[in-house]
């Protein structure tokens, strides 16, 4: 089908052990779906090919039997990106990627798995420990190329350069992951965004409009990001309906070296005052999101948390606190006694809670010689910000009894 993209990516979030099915995207579905036979052929660069069985329910189609064949041969868990592309006639060409966003190195299938009989691979070097699986694995240590493999052939460069557009593949899967009960768009970096022959500036959507069908040409937009804050202004074009944000974009993009790929959530915080909370998702291979990606979900949302957390930095007294469930439902929540002490008071007292957006609660600072506590006004402070367990309060001391709170979010790793 010209025009049509006959290429999709997905990425495990679970043990394939423990989910024994992939589940094709609803677009591609809507696109491909009625010439998709029963069975389709999942065909590796190594030239390898198996056959996996096709299901079809209430709109929705995925790969089942001879799928988990397919994974543990492969040694697919979570964290793994696999890129399918459609050659038609029910046939894949599947590349799969490491957490690193490096390619695999695929071993060699003698024979075709069938959702029909499911046979034993006569591969030397096998793991015991999947002695009683009908399909083997090999052990990671004796994986290696097949001579004829088209992947052996491939120039490291030539697997940097996949392992980069994989990057950008996750950068984009996080961001189209973030949900909110705030107006938000998303925008993958272009050069045009960034460089390009005329000024760079970003569209925002038509479906957005709703957001800001009030807006004026020269109204002044606030970006911010990593506790800093950009004056922008928005551009309309009244005759096609289009409204972007211009002037000031460069120095934004520039001071946050944001490049090819990246991704951005706008997410608009204060619709009066025209206030976004910039999200970005950085499309360049980073190592220590491999690591993180090895760890179980739970893991993953908590490594990238306290690698926000670890970048918080502020110019004025601070602490910080993780979020636990006595905090959301008890009524208070325990805040260093020595800093309270030193900084605020040795009686309790009132403070003040300020976000970046300005929005002010006021809390009751009870201090003895054995703990300190935010209480009174802390429950709806909490509840009105959505805190959840988890998440990581940054508490920076700019005034007196003036907190400015930073939140770091368990969910996307994201600040408020």
């Amino acid at each position: 089908m010209p025009g049509k993209s006959n290429s999709f990516f997905k990425i495990i979030l679970t043990d394939v052990g423990s989910h024994n099915k992939l589940l094709f995207p609803k677009k591609f579905v809507t696109i491909f779906g009625k010439n998709l036979k029963d069975s389709v052929s999942l065909t590796t660069p190594s030239g390898s090919q198996w056959l996996v069985e096709l299901k079809r329910h209430k709109g929705e189609v995925w790969l089942q039997n001879g799928w988990p064949e397919f994974a543990k041969f492969y040694s697919i868990c979570f964290g793994y990106l696999l890129v399918f592309k459609y050659n038609g006639d029910s046939n894949f060409r599947v590349s799969i990627f490491e957490p690193s966003a490096l390619e695999i190195d695929y071993p060699v299938n003698f024979v075709k798995s069938t959702p029909e009989k499911k046979r034993v691979l006569e591969i030397d070097d096998f793991s015991s420990s999947e002695s009683s699986d009908n399909v083997l694995r090999p052990c990671k240590k004796t994986r290696t190329k097949a001579p004829s493999s088209k992947a052996s052939s491939k120039p490291r460069q030539e697997k940097e350069k996949t392992g980069n557009e994989v990057a950008k593949y996750r950068a984009l899967a996080l961001a189209n992951a973030f949900q909110s009960k705030n107006p938000f768009f998303i925008h993958v970096m272009k050069e045009s965004h960034l460089v390009g022959g005329g000024w760079p500036n970003v569209y925002i959507p038509k479906n957005f409009k709703e957001a800001h069908k009030n807006w004026k040409t020269n109204d002044q937009l606030i970006l911010h990001f990593a506790e800093e804050s950009w004056v922008v202004y928005c551009n309309l074009n009244i005759k096609c309906g289009q409204c972007r944000i211009s002037r000031g974009w460069t120095i934004f993009a520039r001071d946050n070296s944001l490049s090819v790929g990246d991704v951005c959530v706008f997410e608009l915080i204060n619709l009066s005052k025209k206030w976004f909370q910039v999200i970005i998702h950085r499309a360049a291979n980073d190592a220590n999101d491999a690591e993180i990606e090895k760890l179980p979900r739970s893991e993953v949302d908590k490594a990238r948390v306290l690698e926000s957390v670890k970048a918080f930095k502020p110019k004025h007294p601070n602490f910080t606190v993780e979020v636990k469930y006595s905090y959301l439902y008890g009524g208070s929540i325990t805040v260093p006694v020595d800093f309270i002490s030193r900084h605020i008071t040795k009686d309790s007292c009132k403070v003040n809670l300020k976000l970046p957006d300005g929005e002010v609660w006021k809390v009751k600072c009870y201090i003895n010689k054995k703990c300190a506590k935010f209480s009174a006004g802390w429950k709806n402070f909490a509840k009105e910000n959505n805190l959840a367990v988890g998440d990581i309060c940054g508490f920076e001391l700019v005034k007196e009894r003036l907190f400015r709170v930073v939140i770091f979010r368990v969910k996307s790793g994201v600040k408020l």
